[in-house]
């Protein structure tokens, strides 16, 4: 009888999501509305403006005294039609102040949509911890551009 890999499932909370650029932080006027609650996170900005968003995501690089591999992601979010979340990467901090791009959407155009979105992973084992970032772009329409963040996780294997 052969060994099982163990398969663990890391999420994060939306209400746990940072943005990039703010008046408070940066001084940027992007007009950003940020409020947080037990559903996540809404988040809203002037017409014409764009944004990085970051959720951490707890990351095991050991478990049970074995090493991890990541294999897949996962966002939960709800985008409204003047909100375009056009792309998706997920960082590993390597040492230091080196990070790398484990995986990357490519230019994508989710709105409209209230769903959890699958992000396939190359199979590497994990050596440092994980943050997903979202870029949102803030379109022209009939409301504000809305984007709720409710979470996002990372789907480990134990080696």
């Amino acid at each position: 009888m052969g060994l099982q890999s163990k398969k663990y499932s890391f999420w994060n909370h939306g209400v746990t999501v940072i943005p990039e650029f703010s008046p408070t932080t940066t001084g940027t006027d992007n007009g950003l509305y940020l409020r947080r609650g037990g559903f996540g996170a809404v988040v809203r900005q002037k017409v014409g403006t764009t944004n990085w968003f970051h959720i951490p995501i707890p990351t095991p690089t050991t478990l049970d005294d074995g090493r991890t591999e990541f294999r897949q992601a996962w966002l939960r979010a709800e985008i409204n039609q003047e909100a375009k979340i056009k792309l998706v990467n997920l960082h590993e901090a390597i040492s230091g102040s080196e990070s790398r791009i484990i995986y990357t959407s490519g230019n994508v155009d989710y709105e409209g949509l209230s769903e959890t979105f699958h992000f396939d992973l190359p199979h590497s084992n994990c050596v440092g911890p994980l943050v997903m970032s979202i870029f949102v772009e803030f379109c022209p329409g009939k409301q504000p551009g809305q984007v709720i963040f409710r979470g996002a996780g990372v789907h480990f294997v134990e080696d």
